[in-house]
């Protein structure tokens, strides 16, 4: 088995046991797989990053994991949403209760789930609207002159 065969065989198996979030997997595959190499990096100082591009890793398992569904996804909607889900730009949502990202079809079907999807990802929006302001802010500032 390749490594890469062996990284992507532990990634499932860790979100089998915490569900799909990337940190909870990372955080679980380094406390079953690597305990000796992360109490390393930690006397080493350098935890932080071996946990950030386990997670970088993670992410992009799952992410082609659910690029490589869509099209299976998309025939368990309801031919009444098939227009409205088409125009999304993702296949699954970040459901803070979960800490996880939720498919579009499991969101249809529970839509407690759609509707804290929906709010999480208002508030990220919002919370980007109001950095760019700020950041319209720095650069009249910095130019003394105003933003286009």
């Amino acid at each position: 088995m390749s490594a890469l065969d062996r990284l992507h065989e532990l990634v499932w198996s860790s979100a089998a046991r915490v569900g799909r979030s990337a940190p909870k997997i990372a955080d679980d595959m380094i406390r079953t797989v690597c305990p000796d190499t992360f109490a390393a990096s930690q006397t080493e100082g350098v935890s932080n990053w071996l946990r950030l591009g386990l997670i970088a890793e993670v992410k992009r398992i799952l992410k082609a994991a659910n690029d490589d569904s869509a099209q299976q996804d998309f025939s368990q909607i309801d031919p009444a949403f098939h227009s409205v889900v088409r125009e999304l730009r993702s296949h699954a949502y970040f459901v803070e209760s979960l800490g996880e990202q939720v498919p579009v079809p499991d969101l249809i079907k529970q839509p407690e789930l759609l509707d804290e999807a929906r709010a999480f990802m208002r508030q990220k929006g919002m919370e980007c609207l109001d950095e760019a302001r700020r950041l319209d802010q720095l650069f009249r500032a910095v130019t003394d002159r105003p933003a286009a």
